[in-house]
């Protein structure tokens, strides 16, 4: 996230042609890697909470982060140890969650120490100190919020293809090349995985998949934010349908008094999926996403944020 190879600075939508080929096809070979061999690990079992009726394997963030990771390598790109251990560590208790379920107040430690090492390692400078836990509370939140809405076949794998596309043209357009080629990499490799988990999904991201890119959208932002290249009000106007819809059910259940860390059928996008179907629901969150991404994208070309 921090260097890239001295060709890169002359770097244009060709030169990236091939590694986010090569990234899309290993997302590819791991996907039919866990669908077709091991199609039994770390199955997602439907309960009363759950939108989908079968068991569906939640390995599919591993394929994404795969595939993302080869890009990174091919790139050159050289990431501090710093941030690759921050990302590292949420991986390994995200995935170790999706084997064998962890509490609360493990997961809630470590994304805490997570978020907190990637500030180290970007040396953000802010000039009041009490920044510090806000912007911490509020990357372990991003964090969350993935993962909370990620219950809905498309929709996290959707948002993360719109999203980041959107996030990385914003980027692009404002010459911070090396951000937008994350973006990329991720859009890239989540449109493969997105193919094997419409509706109905064969295939999910897992607290590991989800979890993990939630980090990159706060790290991305923020990383573009200390640069100068990026206004904060972009990635919550591009991610709005995300975080909004996790927010105000989250501040809900929280006024109830209920156990709000715990799984629950009560997101705007679940009671929709319920009412008209996944499908219909699909298509209509997606929409907003596409709207807001390109008011968003249309804002920044003409300068207004």
């Amino acid at each position: 996230m921090e260097y890239m190879p001295d060709w890169w600075g002359g770097a244009k939508i060709a030169v990236l042609a091939f590694p986010l080929i090569l990234s899309g096809t290993v997302t590819l070979v791991m996907l039919w890697v866990f669908l077709t061999h091991l199609r039994e690990v770390a199955l997602d079992a439907p309960n009363h909470r759950s939108l989908h009726e079968v068991a569906v394997p939640r390995t599919g963030g591993v394929a994404v982060l795969a595939g993302v990771f080869v890009g990174i390598l091919i790139a050159g790109v050289q990431i501090s140890v710093g941030v690759f251990a921050a990302f590292f560590s949420l991986l390994s208790v995200s995935l170790f969650d999706d084997f064998r379920s962890l509490s609360a107040r493990i997961r809630f430690v470590v994304q805490t120490l997570s978020v907190s090492l990637l500030f180290y390692s970007l040396r953000l400078e802010l000039h009041f100190w009490f920044l510090w836990p806000l912007l911490v509370v509020t990357g372990v939140w991003v964090v969350n919020l993935y993962n909370f809405m990620d219950g809905m076949d498309g929709f996290a794998g959707g948002v993360t293809c719109i999203g980041f596309f959107s996030l990385g043209s914003v980027f692009f357009i404002k010459g911070a090349e090396q951000l937008a080629y994350f973006c990329y990499l991720i859009a890239a490799s989540s449109a493969i995985f997105l193919y094997y988990n419409w509706p109905r999904a064969r295939i999910f991201l897992g607290d590991a998949g989800s979890t993990t890119i939630g980090l990159a959208v706060f790290s991305l932002s923020v990383a573009g934010w200390q640069q100068g290249v990026l206004n904060l009000a972009v990635p919550l106007m591009i991610f709005l349908p995300f975080w909004l819809d996790a927010t105000a059910t989250l501040l809900v259940r929280v006024v109830k008094r209920e156990r709000w860390w715990e799984a629950h059928r009560q997101h705007f996008y679940q009671r929709m999926a319920m009412k008209f179907g996944v499908r219909k629901s699909l298509f209509i969150e997606l929409c907003i996403m596409f709207c807001t991404s390109t008011i968003t994208l249309l804002l920044v070309v003409f300068g207004l944020v």
